[in-house]
């Protein structure tokens, strides 16, 4: 007679996994956002890095200008990704070329790790960032000082505020 495992036997063991799978599981769940929170962080400062060197090579203007002029939203976000010239303004090169010596500061724009988007809105310089976050985008900027946040609703492990990083 062949010999096997008799049900009781397999739903013990099924019982078992059970357990283990229900006490591994939050564990897991909070690595991983621990891990999205650390991405946001450090997408944060690289942004607020390149905000500030972007400001020195053009003489004090900020991102979301150029040629005295305001930039609209998606025009900031090439001068990021593109060359610039010293005022600014956003070219379609990503080497430099020409009057596009500056940059690109970043090659793509860092996805935000809570709602996967990468682009940026403007928030008007009398509107606090906390009244404006609405996960609509993944960054939030005010070109006025250069200020650069996340746009996710929500609090870290430690209750600070996404948006207040």
């Amino acid at each position: 007679m062949k010999k096997a495992f008799t049900l009781v036997e397999l739903m013990i063991v099924v019982a078992i996994l059970g357990i283990l799978a229900a006490i591994a599981l939050p564990q897991l769940q909070a690595h991983t956002t621990q891990a999205k929170e650390a991405t946001a962080k450090d997408s944060l400062r690289t942004m607020r890095q390149q905000i500030s060197l972007f400001k020195t090579q053009h003489d004090g203007v900020l991102p979301g200008y150029a040629g005295g002029s305001s930039l609209s939203a998606a025009f900031m976000q090439m001068q990021f990704t593109n060359c610039t010239k010293a005022d600014g303004t956003p070219g379609n090169y990503q080497t430099p070329t020409g009057d596009y010596q500056y940059g690109p500061y970043v090659l793509e724009l860092p996805e935000n790790p809570f709602n996967n988007r990468s682009d940026i809105i403007y928030v008007a310089e009398a509107t606090a960032f906390s009244a404006a976050v609405d996960d609509s985008s993944g960054w939030l900027y005010k070109k006025e000082t250069g200020e650069f946040h996340i746009n996710t609703t929500g609090s870290d492990s430690d209750g600070k505020s996404y948006v207040s990083y």
